[in-house]
C-alpha cells in the first residue's frame, strides 16, 4: 500500500499537501507472454506519466519558492494533465487564485477536497477548506442534469463535458446558456441567471428526432386527352352555361366544406398530441420518451396524422379556390365564339380520385 506523508508548504498563501506512494507490484498468473508484455508496457507508461508529473510539480514548487508566479502555474498545470492528485490540485489552484482565475481555482479546490486523504494533514485541509470557501462566494455553479447520458454539453458555446456530470461546474457569475446535443435528437437548451455564490440546476430533456416523412408516391404517366367534340356534337354558341356555373359553384363549395371537417379534425388531433404529452410528461418526467415505449410511439403517430391532416387542408382550400377562380372566370369572360361543350368526367386511381371538368374557357 502508498505510504502518505505531508511535505513542507510553499511559501504563498497556503501550500498544498504532497503524495509519495511507495511502489507496489504483483505478479500476474496464467497470462500469455503477449498480455504480459502488453501489461508490463501500460504499467511502464503510467510510472513515466507519474514521474514526469511529480518531476514538473518539483519544479512548480521551486519557481513558487522564487517568486515565479506565472512559470510555477504552467508546471503545475504540466503536472496536473499527466496526473490528477489532490496535492497538485491544491499548488494549481493556490497559484489560479493568485493570478485572478477563480473558477478554475474553484474546480481545484473542490478536487483536492473531495479526494484528500484521511490521513492527511490536518491544518493544509482546514487551509484547503478555507481557501474554498472563499472563492466560493465569487463564483456560480451549475448542476447538469440529462435524460441521457452521453450528450455533449456546452456553456455559452464552450464544451464542458458530456453527460452524466459527477459534480457541479463552476462558472462566472452572470448569463449562461447551457446546450446538450446528441446524434438522433433534438438539442436542448436552458439559459440561466447565476449570481455569485449560487448554486443552479440545467434540467435537459433530448427527445429523440421525429421519424422523416415517407416518400412521395411516383407521378402517374399522363392519360391520353380524347378528342374534343366538334360543333355537330353540341357546340356553345352562346354565353356561360349555367350548367357549368352550376357545377362550379358546386365543387368550390364541396371544397370548403371539406376543408372546414379537415381543419376541424386537425385541431382535435392536435389536442389529442397535446393530452398525451402532457400525461407523459406529468407520469414519466421530461425522461419519458428517453427510449421508444408504446405510448410515445403513439404520440409521434398522432403528431403525424395531424401533418396530415394540415397538409389536406391546405390542399382542399387551394383546389376549391382554384375551381372557384376558374368559375368566376368563366362568367365573366365565357361566351363569345362558339366553342365545345363542357364534358366532365371522373378519374380514379389508386391514390384517389378527382372530376375533370374539360371545356372551353
Amino acid at each position: 500500500m502508498g505510504a502518505v506523508a505531508a511535505a513542507p508548504a510553499a511559501r504563498a498563501q497556503g501550500a498544498s499537501p504532497v503524495v509519495q506512494a511507495a511502489g507496489t507490484s504483483a505478479q500476474a498468473t496464467g497470462a500469455s507472454p503477449q498480455e504480459g508484455t502488453a501489461g508490463a508496457q501500460a504499467s511502464a507508461e503510467v510510472a513515466q506519466r507519474s514521474r514526469d508529473a511529480d518531476a514538473a510539480f518539483a519544479r512548480g514548487k521551486e519557481l513558487y519558492r522564487l517568486g515565479k508566479l506565472d512559470a510555477a502555474h504552467e508546471e503545475y498545470r504540466k503536472a496536473w494533465s499527466l496526473k490528477q492528485s489532490y496535492d497538485i490540485a491544491a499548488n494549481l489552484a493556490n497559484t489560479e487564485l493568485q493570478r485572478g482565475m477563480k473558477v478554475e481555482a474553484a474546480e481545484h479546490l473542490a478536487f483536492c477536497l473531495r479526494s484528500f486523504p484521511a490521513t492527511g494533514n490536518p491544518t493544509q485541509h482546514e487551509q484547503v477548506r478555507a481557501q474554498f470557501r472563499a472563492v466560493r462566494k465569487e463564483v456560480g455553479s451549475i448542476v447538469v442534469k440529462a435524460n441521457v447520458d452521453g450528450a455533449e454539453v456546452s456553456f455559452n458555446g464552450t464544451a464542458v463535458g458530456r453527460t452524466p456530470f459527477p459534480h457541479e461546474v463552476f462558472v462566472k457569475p452572470g448569463t449562461v446558456a447551457v446546450e446538450a446535443r446528441l446524434a438522433g435528437h433534438e438539442p436542448a437548451r436552458v439559459t440561466l441567471e447565476v449570481p455569485a455564490g449560487e448554486t443552479y440546476t440545467a434540467d435537459l430533456a433530448l427527445l429523440p428526432q421525429e421519424r422523416p416523412a415517407p416518400p412521395a408516391p411516383p407521378s402517374l404517366p399522363p392519360r391520353a386527352e380524347a378528342p374534343a367534340p366538334s360543333p355537330s356534337d353540341g357546340a356553345d354558341t352562346g354565353g356561360p352555361r349555367p350548367e357549368v356555373l352550376i357545377a362550379g359553384g358546386a365543387v368550390a363549395g364541396v371544397g370548403v366544406v371539406a376543408g372546414v371537417i379537415l381543419t376541424v379534425l386537425a385541431v382535435g388531433r392536435d389536442g389529442d398530441a397535446d393530452a398525451q404529452r402532457e400525461a407523459l410528461v406529468r407520469e414519466g418526467g421530461a425522461t419519458a420518451c428517453a427510449v421508444d415505449s408504446p405510448r410515445c410511439v403513439a404520440l409521434r403517430d398522432t403528431l403525424e396524422g395531424a401533418a396530415d391532416l394540415k397538409n389536406a387542408v391546405l390542399w382542399t382550400f387551394v383546389g376549391a379556390g382554384a375551381v372557384g377562380l376558374a368559375t368566376g372566370a368563366y362568367a365573366l369572360w365565357g361566351g363569345g365564339a362558339p366553342r365545345p361543350a363542357v364534358a366532365a368526367a371522373p378519374v380514379v386511381t389508386a391514390h384517389g380520385g378527382a372530376l375533370v371538368i374539360r371545356g372551353a374557357w
